[in-house]
């Protein structure tokens, strides 16, 4: 029996970047071992309140909401349209999906109620923004979280987010997973 290398999940994300027209900045989804490194940089923090900037079909979304409490709240940007019916399609109430640019979402996050959060993870790709535009985004993200809050930028092709992360948080830990297609870094802050 011949074992196929991808999901009808992978499959499904690679036709709907492909069609995309700038929606997507990613080819493939993040890989098991990408989704793996987040959460064990998340470890067992208690999360109540929780950020995703570019879900694209909710990979990671799905792992997110597993480690909610019953009264945990999600709130997921995303942009492209079959992103968001994917999304939408997620039967569960602590979820709310967003049509919108991160860039929007970020410096008005008190207007979703979403301030204090305790983490924010982001696969948006932030190599096709401006350098003000990323430092923008760390800041506003920054104020958005609680004292203690994390973010964690992945699916990054190149480190380019470490120097505004360590800008604003004082230090960012990098990790590399080359089990993804394309291999990757994993970047988080606190």
């Amino acid at each position: 029996m011949k074992t196929s290398y991808f999901t009808k999940e992978d499959l499904n994300f690679l036709k709907v970047a492909l069609l995309s027209d700038e929606h997507t900045g990613a080819l493939a989804r993040s890989s098991r071992y990408v989704i793996d490194g987040v959460l064990e940089i998340i470890n067992n923090k208690p999360l109540r309140r929780v950020i995703e900037y570019g879900p694209g079909d909710g990979v990671l979304t799905c792992e997110l909401i597993k480690r909610l409490p019953p009264d945990g709240k999600l709130l997921a940007v995303e942009i492209d349209p079959k992103f968001l019916h994917m999304l939408r399609a997620i039967p569960d109430p602590r979820l709310s999906v967003i049509d919108g640019k991160m860039q929007d979402v970020c410096q008005n996050i008190n207007a979703y109620g979403f301030n204090n959060a305790d983490l924010v993870v982001s696969s948006i790709p932030f190599s096709l923004l401006s350098q003000i535009e990323r430092e923008t985004a760390v800041w506003s993200t920054k104020n958005a979280l609680a004292p203690d809050g994390m973010f964690i930028v992945f699916h990054q092709y190149s480190n380019i987010m470490a120097k505004p992360l360590r800008k604003f948080f004082g230090e960012a830990h990098i990790k590399f997973e080359p089990r993804n297609f394309f291999p990757c870094f994993i970047i988080s802050a606190q």
